[in-house]
């Protein structure tokens, strides 16, 4: 820096005026600098219920649960299902920058995601393949308990008694997220409808949210696969089969497409 540059530099301070053309360069404030692509929405621990104790690493979003709901469930057992609600001791990891991955990755069986109370959502299958919406039956809240306890959701949460809510003519809050980290959003978008461009993952994209899924009243309600990268360290580990009953093998996920 030149003598005249100095003596101009202090005359400026002394009037309460900023320069920038002598800093560095990475010194600008990057809220001058305009977003470029929508960025994935931080996750607010705040957004889960009492009832689910919740931790954050620089990696993961940590939710604990002992997978009670924080509403009312239908009387199990019952004629329609035998098992009985149990408690859990869940640990989900959800990661807090998701990564979009090069393909799609086909849903487990047992939990693929976690509601905002700490359910844990399943695929839309039975363990037989067959459509879960159209062959099972649920409580009033949309909710059974597999051979395990593990009381869980197929499809969409709604009920008189739950703490899910759709705003009239806005978007859809949060109610969960999946195990590769993409918020998952009630049914409506913007404008509060339904959106008409969900991929196969039952996902899309706004310039607010980046990429996530919404629930929907056809198939696949929940998720119809990942889109991105999946924390293979929630997904049920050994010889189970979709609801938690042991088998002689371990479990590859149900037949892709459609359930009949």
């Amino acid at each position: 820096m030149t003598r005249r540059q100095l003596l101009f530099l202090l005359s400026t301070a002394a009037t309460g005026t900023l320069l920038t053309r002598f800093l560095p360069a990475d010194s600008t404030a990057p809220a001058t600098q305009p977003a470029t692509q929508p960025n994935q929405p931080s996750v607010d621990p705040k957004l889960f219920r009492k009832n689910v104790q919740v931790q954050l690493t620089d990696q993961f979003l940590i939710v604990h649960s002992d997978g009670i709901p924080d509403h009312d469930t239908g009387p199990f057992p019952n004629q329609h299902n035998p098992n009985r609600i149990l408690k859990q001791k869940y640990t989900f990891k959800i990661p807090l920058h998701p990564k979009r991955a090069d393909h799609t990755t086909r849903l487990p069986m047992g939990p693929i995601g976690v509601a905002i109370n700490g359910i844990p959502f399943y695929n839309p299958y039975t363990a037989e393949g067959l459509d879960a919406a159209k062959n099972e039956v649920f409580d009033e809240c949309c909710g059974h308990p597999d051979p395990m306890g593990r009381y869980h959701y197929h499809i969409y949460p709604k009920c008189i008694h739950t703490s899910f809510s759709d705003p009239a003519g806005q978007h859809s809050p949060v109610i969960g997220y999946a195990f590769d980290g993409y918020a998952i959003y009630g049914p409506n978008s913007q404008g509060g409808k339904p959106p008409t461009d969900l991929d196969e993952c039952n996902g899309h994209t706004d310039a607010t949210r980046g990429y996530h899924y919404h629930v929907t009243r056809k198939y696949p309600y929940i998720l119809g696969a990942y889109r991105g990268v999946v924390e293979r360290s929630n997904l049920d580990h050994g010889p189970r089969d979709g609801q938690g009953r042991p088998t002689g093998h371990r479990p590859s996920g149900p037949p892709p497409g459609p359930p009949q």
